[in-house]
């Protein structure tokens, strides 16, 4: 990610050099998922790399991908007895690109991390309208209780994983899940995070 440049300590969001401690879309909406890691922005050069993965098939870039998420997350300092669980794809995803992006970086992540993976950890309560395209306000409202976590999560430290943070809101509903089935969600490991627009996110 770019340079030393401040970041939100929730979202991941770049803030301007005299902004406070959380980004403006936090100060109004604390999210659930803990931190969010992320190993790069969602921008040039890296932004090709996940299209590559995502909309070309190209799953050779899944582990290299994956290896740069564990080093992030190890750059934290983050360790415990911790389980990853991606952010499940929906049936419309999953029919077009065949495989799950969010599973398969969680694979490698949790490989090159030495941590235990549930793949089947959330899954879907039901169709949604696809969140690409969509506002943030929009993003948040379509995903309320679209999640629901293995009951045999609970009383676990979780680490979602994900292949792109965008507003968070994804995120913030499965944490939720996890919570509601009694886990904790310590955070979210994603490969990108989206410089979204607006003052929070100028470097």
């Amino acid at each position: 990610m770019r340079g030393q440049a401040a970041r939100c300590p929730a979202c991941a969001a770049l803030l301007p050099r005299t902004g406070g401690p959380l980004c403006a879309s936090c100060l109004r909406r604390r999210p659930r998922f803990g931190v969010c890691v992320a190993a790069f922005d969602y921008a040039f050069p890296g932004d090709g790399l996940v299209q590559a993965y995502k909309r070309q098939g190209r799953l050779g870039l899944a582990r290299a991908l994956g290896l740069l998420m564990a080093g992030a997350w190890r750059r934290r300092g983050r360790a415990g007895a911790v389980v990853l669980v991606p952010v499940p794809a929906s049936p419309a995803a999953l029919r077009r690109r065949g495989f799950n992006p969010a599973a398969e970086l969680a694979g490698v992540a949790a490989q090159g991390l030495g941590l235990p993976l549930r793949r089947q950890g959330l899954r879907r309560a039901g169709l949604r309208a696809p969140q690409r395209g969509r506002g943030r306000r929009a993003r948040w409202r379509g995903l309320r209780g679209l999640f629901v976590a293995d009951a045999a999560l609970a009383g676990r430290d979780v680490l979602l994983v994900d292949d792109v943070v965008t507003t968070g809101a994804t995120a913030h509903a499965a944490a939720l899940a996890l919570r509601r089935a009694g886990a904790r969600c310590i955070g979210i490991l994603a490969a990108a995070r989206t410089p979204a627009p607006g003052w929070h996110n100028t470097p």
